[in-house]
């Protein structure tokens, strides 16, 4: 969340009162007997499996395997709202949270120690994500601590701050390399991994979130700070976990994530246009290819202006869930190693008093039926691809040379409206696919479930490129694309028997506005496969023919594209025709100059 988004006075009065209340920084260690949570937890732990980032691999390992992860950021006042949050990550497939420890206070005394009943209630709460079988991102310090600006900071309560009597004059002092202020941070921070190390569910440790918004630091400051710190946290932590640090999405620090302590890129995505699942692939793609490291989502939102604003109001428009939802399944496609992973809609919510839990509910399990869809996958190599695809939809895949998934959505569901409308059969999607196999099977999935297999097509490469046709959808859909798969997940009576349109065909087609009709004769030769020119079309009265290429079969329909094409000179070739074997015998025809085109010509085919 950036400096320049202004919060609510009511909002800063009840950070700074939660701050004060749970964990106040004082001279030496508390005391005070920590509270305990509200639900002693019955149900059982769920197995941890070994998480680990492979140098060279751009996504997390689940036992060995790397796999896609589903992250959340989570906040709140007291242990029960951890308790919610990290029920409702379970629920939905999300197996790490990413927690800003300075939400329940800064954690430390003004001789750079541990406040005791701080780290007990954080213990608390990774106590019940062991349970409940969730990693921990922890973040060590945000930049509204360090931030003497107006708006949204919390310098004016910070104990460090000596107009509170800390030792501190100005927050710039703690990237200043070798203060007094820098080591008893670095101190403080550096008894936490020793404390905390032996935890397995602690995923990575986060130094620093959106560094670059903090007061005095310039970006070399920045970048040493973040080096010393890594290498207190490399010697501390036996387990060897990798370390991240965060810029916010605005100004510019080239080096930053060049920087080789840091493990991988965290990125904080909030476009001002609402776009957010186009920004996220145009960002994790631009930064992959940049800088050949992995990405994770850090934090992202609609806006990264407080809800309640003017400049936030996407974040509660009535569709704005579907846009969440477009959000969850880009990051699947983009390339990074994470997806969800927002702000407002995993937790802060609850500093809001008019969205609060009650708002937050509709997000609950928002990622599940995108973990359904990605679970088990192996994403071993896995990388952006290149495509292009019809006007009418918008998307992206990744892949290697094994298997791709792919999502897509009707290009024209874009915020405030985010519309939901039918996008007719036919859109075409081609892909640069690595590798050489040349045989493909396609299974489309219903994104509303993650696992309900709409429809299946077979797809041949045609030089590096694989064209998918996709079915019918409404909004949005995703597919997994398999080489050499011999059988589809559809059962194989729906799909065309190859031999069934072999030989000649013949009959009068007509124009959708009813002012064309003509003669056309077709000859298809036996054993047609995808890929493949294995037909001839005839139009004598215009007179116009070529060949047939068959493209793909979508179940039972045969779609071939016009090449070669002779005759008149408004004969030209890239015409689809699509075939059907109806019931009768008699084959359905449809002609369009491109996928999805309501200016047709049809017409029903008979053997001579």
């Amino acid at each position: 969340m950036k400096s320049d988004r202004s919060a609510p006075i009511a909002i800063i009065v009840l950070l700074l009162a939660a701050s004060l209340l749970l964990a106040s920084c004082s001279p030496a260690p508390t005391s005070a007997s920590p509270s305990t949570p509200t639900r002693v937890p019955t149900i059982t732990s769920i197995p941890l499996p070994s998480l680990t980032l492979v140098p060279g691999e751009f996504y997390f390992s689940f036992d060995g395997q790397p796999g896609f992860l589903f992250s959340r950021n989570v906040a709140g006042y007291e242990p029960t709202h951890y308790e919610t949050f990290l029920d409702w990550s379970r629920n939905g497939g999300s197996r790490m949270v990413r927690v800003q420890l300075d939400s329940l206070g800064i954690g430390c005394t003004l001789a750079g120690g541990v406040d005791e009943v701080w780290a007990t209630r954080w213990e608390q709460i990774f106590d019940q994500a062991a349970v409940d079988g969730i990693f921990i991102l922890p973040v060590f310090s945000g930049w509204f601590d360090w931030n003497a600006g107006e708006g949204y900071s919390t310098w004016a309560s910070n104990p460090w701050n000596a107009e509170n009597g800390g030792p501190v004059q100005s927050p710039a002092e703690l990237f200043d390399p070798g203060s007094p202020t820098q080591n008893l941070w670095l101190a403080w921070m550096e008894a936490l991994v020793e404390r905390w190390q032996d935890r397995e569910i602690i995923a990575a440790w986060e130094i620093f979130s959106e560094v670059n918004l903090a007061s005095g630091v310039t970006e070399a400051s920045g970048v040493d700070f973040i080096n010393r710190a890594a290498a207190l946290i490399r010697a501390a932590d036996l387990s060897h976990r990798p370390v991240t640090a965060s810029i916010a999405d605005t100004g510019s620090w080239p080096i930053f994530y060049r920087d080789t302590a840091i493990d991988f890129i965290n990125i904080h995505p909030y476009p001002v246009s609402a776009q957010l699942d186009r920004v996220i692939i145009l960002e994790v793609r631009r930064l992959l290819a940049l800088y050949d490291r992995p990405v994770l989502i850090g934090e992202s939102g609609l806006s990264a202006e407080t809800p309640d604003s003017p400049g936030g109001m996407a974040t509660v428009l009535e569709n704005a869930p579907l846009g969440v939802r477009h959000a969850i399944w880009a990051g699947i496609v983009s390339g990074a190693m994470n997806g969800r992973s927002l702000y407002w809609e995993d937790s802060f919510g609850i500093y809001f008093s008019d969205l609060g839990i009650p708002w937050m509910d509709q997000y609950k399990t928002s990622e599940a039926p995108a973990a359904s869809f990605v679970r088990g996958v192996d994403f071993t190599g896995f990388k952006p691809l290149t495509s292009t695809s019809s006007p009418l939809v918008w998307g992206a895949a990744v892949g290697n040379e094994a298997m791709v998934l792919g999502w897509f959505r009707d290009a024209a569901s874009e915020p405030p409206g985010w519309t939901v409308q039918t996008i007719p059969a036919g859109q075409m999607v081609t892909l640069t696919v690595p590798g050489t196999a040349a045989n493909w099977q396609v299974d489309f999935y219903d994104t509303t479930t993650g696992t309900t297999v709409l429809s299946s097509a077979s797809v041949t490469r045609y030089g590096s490129t694989v064209t998918v046709t996709l079915p019918e959808f409404q909004d949005d859909i995703a597919f997994k694309m398999m080489a050499g798969a011999e059988t589809s997940v559809i059962t194989p009576d729906v799909v065309a028997n190859k031999d069934e349109i072999t030989g000649a065909w013949a009959g009068t087609i007509l124009s959708s506005d009813g002012t064309f009709s003509t003669l056309l004769e077709l000859s298809i030769q036996p054993a047609c496969e995808p890929g493949s020119v294995c037909g001839t079309f005839s139009a004598p009265q215009l007179p116009c023919s070529g060949e047939l290429f068959l493209q793909e079969i979508d179940g039972d329909t045969f779609i071939f594209i016009e090449q070669n094409v002779t005759g008149a000179s408004f004969c030209v070739s890239g015409g689809f025709e699509y075939l059907q074997l109806l019931p009768d015998g008699t084959l359905s025809y449809t002609y369009s100059s491109t996928p999805g085109s309501t200016d047709t010509t049809s017409g029903i085919l008979r053997r001579p």
